[in-house]
């Protein structure tokens, strides 16, 4: 089994656990949402979108290692500085394409929903004490509000996260481009004399 591979099936058990701890949790301080935590819908959708993000993570992996392939066979060709120049401006372009997702990612911040949600939640009014029924699951919404007041931080952090890392990843490869065409116009000067 490759390391890209290993690195991918890691995620993916890291998450399982960390959502087993979740509900274990919350089947302690929430017994009516752990019926909902523990139906087999959850647990479906919950592995398919983490299926998803690993499968996400083991290529942008993949792609990342790839790239100083492709700089060591660009610089065995002819015009190796110019094609480096260009990877390095392509790269550049998703520098900022990720830093214009990132500030929109602080821009659009959840807070205010969240204290929204955390405000109706500790208001104790009549209406968060009627029951909703989710995936034949009945449930109080005040305990589905708690859950979304502690979910939508958690996904929008990972969510940031996993853009700030993007964001490094681009501008490493935007530097090795750079760094490389420099190598390879000062081997042309050096050559040429």
């Amino acid at each position: 089994m490759n390391y890209h591979l290993k690195r991918s099936i890691k995620s993916f058990i890291s998450k399982i656990i960390l959502m087993i701890i979740v509900s274990f949790l919350g089947k302690t301080f929430f017994p009516d949402v752990s019926k909902f935590m523990f139906s087999f819908y959850f647990w479906l959708i919950y592995s398919i979108i983490v299926i998803g993000i690993c499968y996400k993570n083991y290529k942008e992996i993949i792609d990342s290692s790839k790239h100083m392939d492709l700089i060591y066979e660009t610089k065995k060709e002819k015009l190796s500085y110019a094609k480096l120049e260009m990877y390095a401006v392509w790269s550049g372009t998703f520098v900022e394409i990720t830093k214009t997702k990132l500030d929109l990612l602080k821009t659009f911040s959840p807070i205010p929903i969240i204290i929204f949600i955390l405000g109706l939640y500790t208001n104790n009014n009549s209406n968060i004490n009627s029951k909703i029924n989710l995936f034949s699951t009945e449930l109080l919404l005040g305990d589905l509000l708690m859950y979304l007041g502690i979910g939508i931080p958690v996904f929008y952090f990972y969510y940031i996260y996993s853009t700030f890392s993007a964001y490094k990843k681009h501008m490493r490869t935007m530097i090795d481009y750079k760094a490389e065409a420099i190598v390879a116009k000062e081997e042309i000067k050096e050559f040429s004399k």
